[in-house]
């Protein structure tokens, strides 16, 4: 195979320098079959995916000025999971694929490096390792893939294809308020499986989105477990955003967006949600996230930053993202959806991603609405106080927890 190299796309580019064995910048998705996995079979639809997503047969290197992908010979190995949830992928003294496969039961896991793809990029590529997975095994040959983007639109930089510099307003940085607690040695992870037109209804309940509910319940779940000193801080959720919704593209690599919803006001659910609808309506616009896009671009086109070299570039890189933390993120991945002829041999999907402190990640397949927490701290107060508000509103809720076991096998109904 011919060597080809890539440069970081710009979200990339803020992930090998900030990138440690606490936060490792890998998430998860897990696609829940209703039988056992063959791993033969797997490693068989691992090795023929990769046909159809070549980037992903990639490492990450070093150069003066910027980090790159570059092309390898390397092949992935399915293994049964061993390793907890999440855990480093990215090593600088080894020569390493950026994901990796794994399997328990039912459950088939991709694992990522963020630098190598977003959620959206990932989602295509497991897609594409179940529906070879499925036909294989039960002799499926008439299925079609939904995601038909050619070889080079899959590993283009769409951020670079809609750059235009503009000049930025400098913010006014306000006291976020940070959660904090006794650190554990790996991730805390606590998913909830719900209804999801249960769901849909109580959003609707409250002339709102899903992704607007579940935000104000976190936010109010948060804000019920502050200590009075922090009341006058800001409450900030970051909130990802595909930005192939918006802007024309089909790539496998980073294409995404942040928006940060700041709170602090009273301890309403209405109210919170009022605010939250009204800020998500205003930064989705095209518009905006045009700007917010291009804002973050700005920095890599520089041409004098350009010229550092990459360990200056690093340590700088560091100390902005040491200083600009938010509360929390909250990613909704939507509706997932596959071919007819496979979807009964589905039963779930579940997306975890590794937090500096703490997390909430989402998606949903036909009936099933899943959302996982993610956290470095053994107190989970704020968990059980959003998980209460949703049972509170008469939604049923399966939880499962790695806390005891290790396997998200440890079941109780809340």
């Amino acid at each position: 195979m011919k060597t080809k190299w890539f440069k970081l796309d710009n979200a990339a580019k803020i992930f090998p320098p900030t990138s440690n064995k606490n936060d490792p910048k890998v998430f998860r998705f897990t696609c829940i079959l209703k039988e056992k996995i063959d791993q033969n079979i797997l490693q068989e639809s691992v090795n023929e995916s990769l046909i159809f997503f070549p980037n992903f047969r990639s490492i990450l290197k070093k150069g003066f000025f910027w980090h790159y992908l570059e092309t390898t010979n390397l092949n992935p190995i399915v293994k049964e999971e061993k390793k907890d949830i999440c855990s480093s992928i990215y090593n600088k003294n080894k020569k390493k694929l950026l994901f990796r496969v794994n399997y328990y039961k039912n459950r088939i896991n991709l694992e990522v490096y963020h630098a190598l793809t977003d959620g959206t990029g990932a989602l295509e590529f497991l897609k594409t390792i179940v529906y070879i997975y499925v036909s294989k095994k039960y002799n499926i040959e008439e299925f079609s893939f939904d995601y038909d983007a050619s070889l080079n639109e899959k590993s283009s930089d769409s951020f670079n294809k809609y750059y235009k510099f503009q000049l930025n307003k400098i913010e006014k940085s306000n006291k976020v308020y940070q959660i904090k607690g006794d650190k554990l040695n790996k991730i805390n992870v606590i998913n909830g499986c719900m209804n999801t037109n249960d769901l849909i209804s109580l959003a609707h309940k409250y002339n709102t989105t899903l992704t607007c509910l579940i935000v104000s319940i976190y936010i109010l779940a948060i804000k019920e477990n502050m200590d009075l000193k922090n009341e006058n801080k800001f409450i900030e959720i970051d909130v990802p955003v595909n930005l192939r919704k918006y802007f024309k593209s089909q790539t496998a690599r980073n294409f995404f967006s942040v928006i940060k919803l700041k709170y602090k006001g009273s301890n309403n659910l209405e109210d919170i949600i009022k605010y939250v609808d009204r800020n998500l309506k205003d930064e989705l616009k095209k518009d905006n996230l045009f700007k917010t896009m291009n804002k973050y671009a700005n920095f890599e086109h520089d041409f004098l930053i350009r010229l550092i070299p990459l360990f200056i570039k690093n340590f700088i890189l560091k100390i902005i993202m040491r200083y600009i933390k938010s509360t929390s993120t909250v990613t909704n991945l939507g509706i997932i959806k596959v071919d007819d002829l496979i979807k009964d041999y589905i039963d779930s999907f579940e997306v975890y991603v590794s937090p500096d402190k703490m997390q909430i990640s989402m998606c949903s397949y036909l009936d099933k609405l899943n959302i996982s927490f993610t956290s470095i701290f053994d107190n989970m107060d704020i968990i059980k106080n959003f998980y209460r508000k949703l049972s509170s509103f008469g939604i049923d809720i399966i939880i499962t927890t790695n806390k005891m076991g290790g396997k998200n096998e440890n079941m109780q109904k809340m």
